[in-house]
C-alpha cells in the first residue's frame, strides 16, 4: 500500500534579480511500513523536500497525498492538526527541551495535540524500553549522552503514532557507533509498530539496510546518484 505521494513537487527561492530552482519535479511514493533513504549531496534540496512533504513549507506548485489524503489546499489551521497527528518529525540536532525531563519532553506532543491517549502512557512507556532508557525518565537532556537524546527525539517523533516520520540527517550528529544504535532502533519500531520512516541522509552506512533509496539530484528524483535533466 502506498502511503505517501508527491506529484511533480516545484520549489524555488528568490535570488538577486532572478530565483533558484530547488526542485524541479519531483515524484516520489513511499510504502506503508517502509524504511526509505533519501540521498543526496549537501544542497541538493532534501531538506526543502522534507519540509515541503512534512507540511512545513508549500511547493510552488505540485500535489502531495498522504494515506490517500491530498493536503496540498489545506489551510494552515487545518495543516497544523493534520501534521501534529499524522507526521512525525526527526531532526539533525534533538531539539528536546532543556527546562523539561526525559518523560516530560515524551508527553509535550501528546498534550499539544489534545491527544486523550495522553492519560494512558502504556504506549509511550513501550516506546522508551526499546531506547533502554526507562531508568532516566526523570534524567534531563543536559543528563544524556548524544545518541541517548537522538533516541529520545525518535521515540518523540512517535507517541503520537504518526503514519510516517521525516527524518532530516538524524544521524548527522553522531558518531558510527550511536549512529548503529539509533538504525537499529529505527528498523525495531518498523519491525514491531509497522512505523514508516522517510530517511534524508548522505550517510552510505545508515542507507545499507533500508528498503529504498531514492537520489535526489538536480532537482528530481532518480534510483541511481546521478538522474539526467
Amino acid at each position: 500500500m502506498i502511503l505517501l505521494t508527491a506529484e511533480d513537487i516545484h520549489k524555488s527561492y528568490p535570488l538577486n534579480s532572478g530565483r533558484l530552482q530547488i526542485l524541479k519535479g519531483v515524484n516520489l511514493e513511499v510504502e506503508q511500513g517502509s524504511i526509505v533513504a533519501l540521498m543526496g549531496p549537501s544542497g541538493s534540496g532534501k531538506s526543502t523536500l522534507l519540509n515541503i512533504l512534512g507540511t512545513l513549507d508549500q511547493p510552488d506548485r505540485g500535489r502531495i497525498l498522504l494515506n490517500g489524503q491530498d493536503i496540498s489546499n489545506m489551510t494552515d489551521n487545518e495543516l497544523s492538526r493534520f501534521r501534529n497527528r499524522n507526521i512525525g518529525f526527526v531532526f539533525q540536532f534533538h531539539h528536546l527541551l532543556p527546562e523539561l525531563t526525559l518523560w516530560e519532553n515524551l508527553e509535550l506532543p501528546l498534550w499539544l495535540a489534545n491527544n486523550r491517549r495522553a492519560l494512558d502512557t502504556s504506549y509511550l512507556r513501550q516506546l522508551l524500553e526499546l531506547t533502554g532508557l526507562v531508568d532516566r525518565c526523570g534524567h534531563y537532556p543536559s543528563q544524556l549522552s548524544g545518541g541517548e537524546r537522538q533516541r529520545v527525539a525518535v521515540i518523540r517523533a512517535l507517541v503520537n503514532r504518526p503514519g510516517i516520520v521525516l527524518a532530516d540527517e538524524p544521524t548527522g550528529n553522531l558518531d558510527a557507533e550511536n549512529g548503529a544504535i539509533l538504525l537499529n532502533l529505527i528498523k525495531q519500531l518498523r519491525r514491531d509498530h509497522g512505523q514508516t520512516f522517510l530517511i534524508a541522509t548522505h550517510s552510505e552506512t545508515l542507507t545499507e539496510k533500508v528498503d529504498r533509496r531514492l537520489y535526489l539530484h538536480k532537482g528530481v528524483i532518480g534510483l541511481t546518484p546521478e538522474v539526467d535533466e
